[in-house]
Formats: C-alpha cells, sequence, structure tokens
C-alpha cells in the first residue's frame, strides 16, 4: 500500500513538472521585459501611432545609423518605410537605452525584421508602436496614448542632430504634445 501511494505521488509530481515545462516555454516566449537588444549600425527605431479620431494619415517616425561624415546624417527624409531620421551611432546606442530605460514593457523576437512601407504599417490599436529593428532581432512596445509625450519626451536628450530633434519634437505636435520652444517652421522649408 505505502509502494502504491508513493509512485502514485511520483507520477503526479511527474505530470505537474511536466505540465509546467510544457507551459513555460510558450509563456516566456510572450513574456514582457525591458528591451535587450543592442544598438548598432544596423539598428533602427521606428514610432508609428494614428489615433482613433483621425482626419489625416500619420507617416511613422524612424531613425537609422549613418556616420556623421555620411551626406545623410542631420536630414530626414521622407522614404517608403516613413519619415526616415539618419543619426550617429552614438545617438541611436542613446536612443536605444533611453527605451529600454523607460517604463515600457517589450516583447523580443529573434526574427530579424524589416521595417515594412509606410502603407503596410498598421497600428495595433490601443496607443503608439515603438519597435527596435535589430540584426539580432525585432523589438517591440506599446506606448499608451496618455504616455505618448512623456515617453517621447525623454528622448530628446538623446539626439545631437538638430534634424533628428527636431522631427521627434514635430512628430510629437502631431499628438498634441507641448515641445516648448520649439520653432514648427525651421525645417519646413527644406521638408520634401
Amino acid at each position: 500500500m505505502f509502494r502504491r501511494n508513493y509512485v502514485t505521488r511520483i507520477c503526479f509530481l511527474l505530470l505537474v513538472a511536466s505540465f509546467g515545462v510544457l507551459r513555460g516555454p510558450s509563456q516566456a516566449a510572450s513574456q514582457q521585459h525591458t528591451l535587450t537588444l543592442p544598438a548598432d549600425k544596423n539598428s533602427i527605431v521606428r514610432f508609428f501611432y494614428t489615433p482613433p479620431i483621425n482626419n489625416y494619415y500619420h507617416a511613422p517616425l524612424l531613425f537609422r545609423v549613418v556616420a556623421e561624415s555620411d551626406s545623410r546624417w542631420n536630414t530626414a527624409p521622407a522614404l517608403e518605410a516613413g519619415r526616415t531620421a539618419y543619426i550617429s551611432l552614438s545617438e541611436m546606442q542613446n536612443l536605444i537605452a533611453a527605451l529600454a530605460a523607460g517604463h515600457l514593457s517589450w516583447t523580443e523576437s529573434k526574427t530579424v525584421e524589416e521595417p515594412e512601407t509606410f502603407t503596410k504599417v498598421h497600428g495595433h490599436g490601443g496607443g503608439m508602436e515603438a519597435k527596435v529593428f535589430s540584426a539580432e532581432g525585432t523589438g517591440y512596445a506599446k506606448i499608451v496614448p496618455d504616455k505618448i509625450c512623456d515617453t517621447l519626451a525623454a528622448l530628446d536628450t538623446t539626439l545631437r542632430a538638430p534634424r533628428a530633434l527636431w522631427e521627434l519634437q514635430f512628430f510629437r505636435r502631431q499628438y498634441q504634445c507641448r515641445v516648448p520652444n520649439f520653432d514648427p517652421d525651421a525645417y519646413q522649408a527644406v521638408r520634401p
């Protein structure tokens, strides 16, 4: 009798443990955490949001790395993926570090993705999408509407390129964020 109860208990514990092991990886794959993707010369950060009540298309804002000696540094052309501000590697490292230090929950995947064209970008509702494209995978976080202004304002100090900073601040203004001392006409004349 004792031996049968002992075997039954062992079988039950093994069953419970195997159920936990089977559930564990799927939970870990969808678990949200801080951003761990490294910033490198191939990193891209994209912000995209279309508010529920909207009367015009909001283009995504992307940040891409180039050398400061590259003619694209401190420019922000409208490309197929969206408005693209070119920044230095150190700026990208600071930008990704600030996103990692923020209060966002990131979902990461080892899948390496490329930004889709702006016509194929779709918001998933409920807030602004922040996405990090890296050679080591892709990170995704949602910024709830009432935190957009604060979250994006905290990124101002990461950018040295005047045009990139202006684009970030202009982007925030589209969502009725206060941006002190912002000159909306600073780059409008050269904006393609």
